[in-house]
């Protein structure tokens, strides 16, 4: 199997594991394109790739039906078994984690043995011959249990929720909502609208953002909630850090959601943008980055100097008139995208054929944010810059150019990433109407909105 066959099973197996009531299989792989996409994206392709390669089927939920479906419906469930790693290993080797399976033992014996009895409802082969369940939690009204099917080399992880008065029986295959997939050194499992769980190795510390604002130079600070190596929070978390022994080993967000925003687009102030554009700026631009969203513009639509892809900008407006910024380049459904360094896009002709890159800014007077590679799923050396509509040339610390024209208050500032910036804004007269700065760490795998995304568990 090639490296990137092994990191599309990889993403898939990340990519179907996700709490869902009800069968829709294309409609959810739909959605799931547009916001998986964001979700652990230094780490792979995302499950837009996976479907492509593996087919549709790879991706349909776990559950419940009306009545039992076939057995083989279930064997694609397969393809998410992913290799033991030492992280992984302490958390199978850990106790039982969460204060119901402390209060009642007997829940954890029976929960063992009643995914026992259901391993060929979730595909779990035979030479997975162990069950350790993870945890056993209740919380927000519902009770929740995790289980791996492993052995010395792989496993397959399981969980399922369902009301505190449901039997064990039915949460075993999913009756009322269950999550299939890999398990990972950070493993977030719930309904996110509703109570968050989260795991990691015994005596790491992981933290969720509890507060969001965005810095001058454009990357985010956060106010961070203390936590152990398990949290059963009544609420819903996205961003997640997690340290073990003083080394920060992710920071990342979970389950990135999407809008389904309707209602009248708002006018596009600078420029021309094809509507249809308009739209999937505004249903693909993410929702949660910690970062409150109070109403959203069009700032500008055109094709960037230089570039022979088009673009619209959105404005994702803050209180403090700071701003999330979205971008997307090109027609049609559009492939998040916030890698470093990523693959080269797939030829397959119904992978989405735009991109949409993302950024932070501390005022709308002055917007840069990365433009899409061509050839590669990965970020561009080209910043577009929308700076105020008098500016007729950019003055740029960092950058390969010191001196950038600008077409109708735009322009393209050419660097590396990671890139350390300062861009001034200058009317015909050499007077600087407007100053932002760009802070890209090196150490980040890719970017979302300002916030850097780490994975180090290598």
């Amino acid at each position: 199997m090639s490296d990137l066959e092994t990191r599309l099973r990889e993403e898939m197996a990340r990519s179907v594991a996700e709490v869902r009531p009800a069968p829709d299989p294309y409609g959810r792989l739909l959605r799931r394109h547009r916001r998986r996409a964001w979700r652990w994206s230094g780490a792979g392709l995302a499950a837009a790739v996976v479907a492509a390669l593996l087919g549709v089927q790879a991706l349909a939920p776990a559950g419940p039906a009306p009545s039992p479906p076939p057995t083989d419906n279930y064997g694609h469930y397969q393809e998410a078994i992913v290799p033991l790693t030492p992280w992984t290993r302490q958390i199978l080797d850990a106790p039982v984690r969460g204060q119901a399976a402390k209060d009642d033992p007997r829940l954890v014996t029976n929960v063992a043995a009643a995914m026992d009895q259901a391993r060929a409802h979730w595909g779990a082969p035979a030479d997975l011959d162990r069950i350790t369940v993870l945890f056993v939690v209740r919380i927000a009204g519902e009770w929740s249990f995790g289980v791996a099917y492993h052995n010395d080399r792989e496993l397959l992880f399981v969980s399922s929720a369902g009301p505190l008065d449901a039997p064990v029986s039915a949460l075993a295959t999913g009756e009322f909502g269950s999550q299939v997939g890999g398990l990972f050194p950070l493993a977030v499992i719930g309904k996110q609208d509703r109570y968050t769980i989260a795991l990691a190795p015994p005596g790491c510390a992981i933290q969720s953002a509890a507060t969001t604002t965005v810095r001058a130079d454009g990357t985010v600070e956060h106010t961070w909630t203390a936590g152990g190596d398990f949290l059963e929070r009544p609420a819903a978390s996205w961003l997640f850090q997690v340290t073990c022994a003083g080394v920060v080993r992710e920071v990342g967000f979970q389950d990135m959601v999407t809008g389904t925003r309707k209602g009248d687009s708002p006018p596009t102030e600078r420029g021309t943008a094809d509507p249809a554009m308009v739209r999937e700026v505004l249903w693909g631009c993410p929702d949660n980055v910690g970062l409150d969203v109070r109403s959203r513009r069009i700032l500008w639509g055109g094709t960037p100097p230089g570039e022979t892809r088009p673009t619209v900008v959105e404005l994702g407006m803050l209180a403090d008139g700071s701003a999330q910024v979205c971008a997307v380049t090109g027609h049609g459904d559009a492939y998040p995208i916030s890698t470093v360094h990523g693959e080269p896009r797939p030829a397959d002709p119904s992978f989405p054929p735009a991109s949409l890159t993302t950024a932070a800014t501390k005022s709308d007077a002055l917007v840069v944010v990365r433009l899409p590679a061509d050839k590669n799923l990965e970020l561009a050396d080209r910043l577009l810059v929308v700076a105020p509509p008098a500016a007729t040339e950019l003055r740029v610390t960092g950058g390969q150019d010191p001196r950038v024209t600008l077409t109708g208050g735009v322009g393209v500032v050419l660097a590396k990433v990671p890139a350390t910036l300062t861009v001034e804004a200058l009317d015909s007269t050499g007077q600087v109407l407007a100053t932002t700065g760009v802070a890209e760490p090196a150490n980040a795998d890719s970017f979302i909105a300002g916030q850097p995304i780490i994975s180090d568990w290598d």
